[in-house]
This record gives structure tokens, sequence and C-alpha cells, in this order.
């Protein structure tokens, strides 16, 4: 090992203990690798920083506006820039495994933003310090935060936008049960569902400022639920979601949304290959919701009713412009090289308790550590988002050094 990287990795010891950032053995090996690995010594051998890259101003301007240009299986330019909106319980933790897998490996600039920018309104003061960037602009978003206009100040041109959304009722068992909102409530949800009469949600659940609870998908994309009763307003907030995003995906569409999400950023099925994260075991859903149950839950969360379904139609008018044959066809050979990926890199599959409380989720213990594709694709949140930040964080001050 050469004094370069000998100093690169004491500088690491030294963050994590300053910071009192604590990471799992794979966490800090993955954060090593990078630094370390001779195919992947972004600072030694490659000079020119990710701001001074050929990508640095976006990706060629287009002719045409982004929206939707995945529904033809025609080819899209490879593109590097991609913000992804994280809704709560959507499944979004495989999506942003993937986003953030492309990030690393590609020595892509990350926009990490703190707690705050789900409680107030985004700022310079959102963004963990330690990953400023000299020019404030960044590839890449994949994390929670409520959605904000403003992202747009920090983009690149042609940013491509995307988020998640998941069928209402299925969406609100799950963060009933995540975010041990029993306890919340005073009952289980199985009574809460059987309840004649539903309580409101006025408090924080877990701890959090942030509210958990009904329409949590159209809180997380920014709409006011002081307007729940406002069919206007309804109607205005889902026109702007739908023109200010260039892809919804859709949870019960995964591999579908995967293959428009390639096709979207130009991508080979390769970038888009995936272990679903942060999964519930079967066994672990209690109670099973019957017609009736999702009828009034559909009912109790109408505007994420509404958002759901319009954009659940866009997604299958989608499908059909993309065509059906040729949809199989990329979504079994998805499925092909996921299943390499999970042989190459999967030793086990274990459930563990999550921090939030009782319940469960499948992860992965990877067999090949000293593979950063098996290492990225098989880490949890917060894990992967710390690893991201540090490896940026050093990064960046490498380069303020020798200004």
């Amino acid at each position: 090992m050469n004094l370069f990287r000998k100093k690169t990795i004491i500088r690491i010891q030294f963050f994590i203990s300053k910071y009192k950032i604590i990471f799992s053995s794979v966490s800090t090996l993955a954060l090593l690798l990078i630094l370390v690995h001779p195919r992947l010594r972004l600072l030694q051998d490659n000079p020119t920083q990710p701001w001074q890259t050929k990508y640095a101003n976006g990706t060629p301007e287009l002719a045409e506006p982004l929206a939707y240009q995945c529904c033809t299986p025609s080819s899209n330019p490879f593109r590097t820039n991609l913000y992804f909106v994280k809704n709560h319980k959507t499944g979004s933790s495989t999506v942003q495994s993937v986003i953030l897998r492309f990030a690393m490996l590609n020595s892509l600039d990350v926009l990490s933003l703190n707690y705050a920018s789900y409680y107030w309104p985004l700022s310079d003061q959102s963004i963990h310090r330690e990953t400023i960037t000299p020019n404030n602009k960044y590839h890449i978003l994949a994390q929670h935060t409520r959605y904000d206009p403003k992202l747009k100040l920090y983009q690149y041109p042609n940013t491509s936008m995307v988020t998640l959304l998941r069928h209402p009722a299925t969406l609100f068992q799950s963060v009933y049960n995540f975010f041990n909102m029993d306890q919340e409530m005073g009952m289980s949800f199985e009574t809460f569902i059987k309840a004649p009469s539903k309580p409101a949600l006025t408090k924080g659940v877990g701890g959090f400022v942030a509210y958990r609870g009904y329409n949590q998908m159209s809180v997380d994309l920014g709409f006011d639920l002081k307007q729940s009763n406002n069919q206007t307003a309804i109607d205005k907030f889902i026109e702007k979601i739908d023109r200010d995003f260039d892809l919804v995906m859709i949870t019960e569409q995964m591999e579908a949304s995967f293959v428009l999400l390639a096709s979207l950023m130009g991508w080979p099925l390769e970038y888009v290959t995936y272990l679903s994260l942060n999964v519930r075991p079967p066994e672990s859903d209690p109670y099973k919701l019957t017609k009736e149950d999702i009828d009034t839950l559909m009912e109790l969360n109408q505007v994420d009713t509404q958002l759901y379904y319009h954009f659940l139609k866009k997604f299958m008018k989608c499908k059909q412009q993309y065509g059906e044959a040729e949809l199989d066809e990329q979504i079994n050979q998805l499925r092909l090289i996921n299943q390499q990926l999970k042989d190459k890199c999967v030793k086990e599959e274990v459930t563990r308790g999550l921090h939030y409380g009782r319940m469960t989720s499948v992860e992965y213990i990877p067999k090949n550590e000293s593979d950063l594709e098996c290492v990225y694709s098989t880490q949890l949140n917060p894990t992967l988002s710390k690893t991201a930040r540090m490896v940026q964080a050093e990064r960046l001050r490498t380069f303020r050094k020798k200004k």
C-alpha cells in the first residue's frame, strides 16, 4: 500500500472518530475499497473531480422535454443526473440502493440532506456541510425529503425527476405498523380498521415531529393536508406532480418500473439490477386486508388514492406504448440478471428487527465483501447513505487541500 492510500485510510478513521459515526464492518470496508482499490483510486489516479468532468454541466441538451420519454424502447441519451424523491414505505429503499450504487461507482456528487429538509423549507442549511460541492450542484438525490421545487437550485441541466407510489391501502397498513402507530392510536391496526370512527393523527410518531399517517405519499410530495377537502387544491397538486416528474414508478409494477427507469436514463439493464431491500417477510404481517378494509383505507386516504390512480393509469398507458412483448422480454432479462446478482453477492438472508421497533425485515449477508457492487447492493439504509456521504466528504477535502 503506497503512502497516499495509507494517509487516506488514516483520514477516514479520524473522520469516523471525530463525528462519532458508527458503521458496520461492511460499510467501513466499502469506504476503504473505494479509496484504495486499484480500479477505483479516484483521488490518486484521476485528478479530475466530478464537477470538472464532461457531466459537470449536465447531459447534452435535448430537443424535447424529458416527460415520459421512457415509454418507447428506443434508445435515449445516456444520463447521469437523477433526483429520486423517496416516499415513505413505498419500497423506495430498493430504488435508492440502485441509484446510490450508480452514483458511487461513477464518482458522481450526491445531494445529502439532513432531517431538517423534511420539517422546514429547503435551504443550504439542509445539506450536510461536509458534502457541499464548490458549485453547490449535484448529480444525484436519493433519500427521504419532502418534495420542494427548490430542489432545482441544486440540479444540473436535464436532471430527471423520479418518485415511487404504492397502493394507498397497503401503504397505510405498512406506515401504521412500521412507525408503531398502535402506541399513538392506543389500538392495534386490526382494531383501528374495524373501529366505526377513526381518530385524527395530530402528533409525531416515534419521536419525530414530522407527520406520519393519512395521505402519507401526498404529504411526502408537498401536499398541504389542510386542503384535504378542497378538490380544486387536490387537482392542482396532482397536476403539479405530473408536470414536475419525468417518471412516477409504481410499487406493484416494480420490475416494469425499473425497465422504464433504465429507458429514461439511457442505461443498460445491468445498471438497475437490484435486491429487494427493507422488505418484511410475509409472515410478519399478522393481519390480511379484506376488500372492505381496502375500501375503507382508500376513503381515509382520499388524496393518496386520487394521486395513485392518476399515475397508475398513466403508467399502464406507458406500458402499452412501450409494447407488451418488448417489455416482457426486458423484464425477463432483468429477472435473470437479478438472480445472477443474488447468486454472486448473497451469502445468506436473515430476518432482523429494525430500529423503529417490532417490525422485521429481510437483510442480506454479502458473499463477496471485496466486490463493491455486492457491498452496495446488500447494504440497508442508513448505512449506505452514510457511506456515500463519507466518500464524498473525503473527496472534497482532498480537492480543497490541493487548491
